[in-house]
């Protein structure tokens, strides 16, 4: 299925948001079974000539588009962007070693998973687990990843999407990707059941916090004490129907909030959501403004910190970390650095191995997490607590946040 056709297929499917594609229900291998775990990534193109295709797939995106004049529309805006940004996108790519070095990452977290989950206990006698990598944007590619399930004699499916929160764009464009494979008869139904987010799990937490830990002792140790964290998250539509809201803008603040709770509160910190389209109206605020911001305040050391990436990517690696860079030098910002991914970090690939096993109807596991689902994540928005964000904050982003299911307004209602 095209992009155009996922786009039109799901524009309207409520699942899109409330990730229920498929069974909440825990998955019941036998002796004997095969337990695929599909790991789905974001992906890197790893050719010049797959840069095109990689783009026009992420601007191509399901939510918000309709049938007729609208999707056409959509259509013509994603190919002829794709083709204005891939010139620019593959020198920025070869300067930071290419898509590869992206996907490399993604293959080490695959092959640490696999052994964590074969030597899990308590499983009936028999069953085996393989993982597979698998990007609704093209690379690594989801039809190949079908095609070696098939040659594993793969009888159950548990989908692990590398999203920390649940958003439309990734976890949601993903599932549907999946899910559009079984439709037009490219993938055998199987028991399936998916994960849906873990942007409150503890030990992920705890691998954010030291990554945080290891990147502040960049600094010079007189200034570690003034160094203000600026928490980083990718930009999203909004939308003002009730029925689709996505719950991506508040799980990120909880994301947050987790984080900044373990480190009992101990330095000042914001956040930003990175815009990432020229059309739209978004969850998002210019993050070069917002370091500008910064530096008028007095702010001298910033550490910047992803929270919606479990590796290295092109956005940490060269926006963030070489562009973003600049702007902060010469906004009067002498330190500034990037946090690490998690990459393979051992609490991380503890976080997804656990993930996986609470998702299996075996002895000794415990109720399924997908159930870290997006209804299970739906508390107040943590955002109007957080005395400090206001230092630096846009005023719009109050706005905006009061179109996600869980800002006060609207748990309420």
């Amino acid at each position: 299925m095209s992009p155009r056709d996922l786009a039109k297929a799901y524009a309207s499917d409520e699942r899109l948001f409330s990730g229920r594609f498929f069974s909440q229900e825990p998955i019941r291998p036998g002796p004997g079974d095969r337990v695929g775990v599909v790991l789905l990534v974001p992906g890197a193109p790893e050719k010049r000539e797959d840069v095109v295709g990689y783009l026009y797939h992420r601007l191509m995106l399901p939510p918000g588009a309709r049938s007729g004049i609208k999707l056409w529309v959509r259509h013509l805006q994603s190919q002829l962007s794709a083709r204005f940004l891939s010139r620019q996108l593959n020198t920025e790519y070869s300067s930071i070693g290419g898509g590869s070095a992206i996907n490399r990452l993604n293959r080490e977290q695959c092959r640490d998973l696999n052994g964590r989950l074969q030597a899990l206990a308590d499983l009936p006698a028999g069953v085996r687990f393989h993982t597979y990598l698998a990007s609704p944007f093209g690379t690594p590619d989801i039809l190949e990843a079908v095609r070696q399930m098939d040659q594993d004699g793969i009888t159950h499916v548990i989908l692990l999407p590398m999203f920390p929160q649940y958003a439309t764009e990734t976890t949601g464009r993903a599932l549907a990707s999946w899910d559009a494979l079984i439709r037009t008869g490219k993938l055998a139904t199987r028991p399936t059941i998916a994960i849906g987010q873990f942007a409150t799990r503890e030990k992920y937490l705890r691998s954010v916090n030291e990554r945080i830990e290891q990147a502040l002792q960049r600094f010079p140790k007189h200034i570690r004490p003034d160094v203000e964290l600026l928490f980083a998250a990718h930009g999203i539509p909004v939308t003002s129907d009730a029925e689709k809201r996505d719950p991506y803008c508040c799980l990120v603040h909880r994301t947050v909030d987790g984080i900044m709770a373990m480190r009992g509160q101990d330095r000042q910190f914001s956040l930003t959501f990175v815009r990432t389209r020229t059309w739209g109206d978004q969850v998002s605020n210019d993050l070069q403004d917002r370091l500008r911001r910064m530096a008028r305040s007095g702010t001298r050391a910033v550490l910047v910190v992803p929270v919606d990436h479990v590796t290295e990517q092109f956005d940490t690696a060269f926006v963030l970390d070489v562009r973003m860079r600049g702007v902060a030098e010469h906004a009067g910002i002498p330190h500034y650095h990037v946090a690490s991914g998690l990459n393979c970090h051992p609490l991380f690939m503890d976080c997804l191995a656990d993930l996986v096993r609470e998702s299996l109807d075996s002895p000794g596991a415990s109720a399924p997490v997908c159930g870290d689902h997006v209804e299970s994540a739906s508390h107040v928005c943590p955002r109007s607590s957080w005395a400090t964000d206001g230092i630096h904050n846009d005023p719009r982003t109050e706005a905006r946040c009061g179109s996600c299911p869980m800002h006060p307004v609207n748990a309420k209602a």
